[in-house]
């Protein structure tokens, strides 16, 4: 007799952990599904469903990573959600570059078209954020003129030489063996 796993559905592991189907789902959180039920929905291994069940996650606390410079800003802004994007903004605009020229270059651009990519896209970044905490009524940038919260003076500049390599090996790893 061959022995194969059996998945199991979030009504069965309810029933058979005797909890109820929304703290099943709750703790089941970030756990892989092995396959799909014949309804489409997810399905568990024991193996991999026991764990989160008996051993509940605790709450996940806030991070812990100290706010980008200028945040100070942020007790202006009355809803957190906004406060949250806000913080998200900053970060992509002081630590983007690299990241955008990294993507160019591994596109296939040269390095003086990704840095030259890089900087447009970079700054077609913080217009668009800059539009956007305008639209969602962000105060204070509501208020302002320009976007003067933007920290120019903090943008990381990407390591171009380092890039570069790393790009060249890249495309050299996925080009076409000839024998």
């Amino acid at each position: 007799m061959a022995m194969s796993r059996t998945s199991w559905s979030i009504n069965a592991l309810a029933t058979e952990f005797q909890l109820d189907r929304r703290t099943v789902g709750k703790r089941l959180e970030g756990v892989v599904p092995v396959d799909l039920g014949p309804d489409g929905s997810p399905r568990w291994s024991m193996v991999d469903a026991a764990p989160a069940l008996l051993n509940p996650r605790e709450p996940r606390s806030a991070p812990t990573r100290p706010p980008p410079e200028g945040a100070e800003i942020l007790t202006k802004i009355p809803n957190d959600v906004q406060a949250g994007f806000v913080i998200a903004l900053l970060d992509l605009m002081t630590n983007g570059k690299p990241y955008i020229g990294g993507a160019l270059m591994a596109s296939g651009l040269s390095l003086e078209q990704a840095k030259r990519g890089a900087a447009h896209v970079h700054v077609a970044l913080m217009s668009f954020a800059d539009r956007a905490a305008r639209n969602l009524g962000i105060p204070p940038w509501v208020q302002q003129e320009e976007p003067s919260w933007i920290p120019v003076d903090k943008i990381q500049e990407p390591d171009w030489k380092g890039l570069a390599a790393f790009a060249k090996q890249e495309r050299a790893k996925a080009a076409p063996k000839v024998a």
